[in-house]
């Protein structure tokens, strides 16, 4: 009797262990799945992202040239700092004077406002805009003969 009953925990016991390998397969076929899907969704994020820094790049210079098309475009505090790239050539210098961009920690972000950049660095902003604005001044040659200077740094006196 003990021997049958030995058998039947033997018999149970294989069923187990081809049970526990059959899920083991399973477990392995959907992580396969989960991997592709999770491929695919990442995929699909970086798509996304590009199109969204693709729109804004292109509304931005709908924008810039909105402005150019009404005539003297200026530079003003609520604009992005991309769109102030778009309009003038040496809006970075400018930006860098201001200690605006250019290293790690006083990067901006192109879709933030030239307003929210400067108070982010404790800037005045009619400061950075009236610097911004010389430079389409002198692109419009209403300096003169005197070319803009663009300083390294900015000092608030």
């Amino acid at each position: 009797m003990a021997n049958w009953a030995a058998w039947v925990a033997l018999a149970i016991a294989l069923g187990a262990l081809v049970y526990s390998w059959k899920l083991s397969q399973e477990l392995e076929t959907a992580r396969g799945r989960l991997d592709r899907y999770n491929r695919a969704l990442f995929q699909a994020n970086d798509e996304i992202a590009n199109l969204r820094e693709n729109v804004a790049q292109e509304l931005a210079e709908l924008r810039v040239a909105g402005m150019k098309a009404q005539g003297a475009p200026a530079f003003h505090a609520e604009m992005t700092v991309r769109e102030a790239d778009l309009l003038h050539a040496q809006t970075e210098e400018v930006l860098a004077g201001f200690h605006l961009g250019g290293c790690s920690h006083c990067a901006v972000e192109p879709d933030e406002t030239l307003a929210e950049a400067c108070a982010r660095n404790g800037i005045a902003a009619e400061k950075l805009v009236q610097a911004l604005n010389q430079l389409l001044a002198e692109a419009n040659g209403q300096n003169g003969d005197r070319p803009v200077k663009l300083p390294n740094v900015q000092l608030e006196l």
